[in-house]
């Protein structure tokens, strides 16, 4: 690992957790490690690519849990709350999609609309569920989501100053 993409990973995270409170540093470092970025991050655009990649696999993995809940529930109304929850983690991969080439494309404006929606998935997941008087079974995974999807935008909203 080089160290001045570890410099610049540890420094991201560093200013991404200290404007947002929801973001922990230690999850932030992990989530650039895990995804290899300390060898391929040159600059804040990259890190922010990463990031809006690693959310929009952690909306995948979440969108498998809840086919896995859902294909397992007998409970109808559980079942329709589970639907909501892929609907709108479906809806976050087509925004982080497009986020993504916005970043690319230096159009860091539309990049923070569409990361801006795509953030809006663990909250409408957990809404659907707080329907319920049971516990919400994504809980985790949409905390993970809620912290990465944010590393993104707080990244991409820095590079538009």
């Amino acid at each position: 690992m080089s160290l001045s993409n570890a410099s610049i990973v540890e420094d991201t995270c560093k200013n991404v957790s200290s404007s947002n409170s929801d973001i922990v540093y230690d999850f932030c470092v992990s989530s650039f490690k895990s995804y290899n970025a300390t060898s391929q991050a040159a600059d804040q655009r990259t890190l922010a690519i990463i990031a809006s990649r690693s959310a929009n696999s952690t909306a995948a993995k979440t969108q498998e849990r809840i086919h896995v809940l859902m294909e397992a529930e007998k409970n109808q109304p559980r079942k329709n709350r589970l639907d909501v929850c892929m609907e709108v983690y479906s809806l976050a991969i087509d925004n982080l999609r497009t986020a993504e080439q916005a970043i690319e494309a230096e159009r860091d404006t539309d990049a923070q609309v569409f990361l801006s929606a795509a953030l809006s998935a663990s909250s409408d997941c957990e809404d659907a569920c707080g329907e319920a008087k049971d516990a919400c079974p994504l809980e985790k995974e949409n905390g993970e989501y809620d912290q990465i999807a944010a590393i993104a935008l707080v990244i991409v909203a820095a590079l538009h100053r």
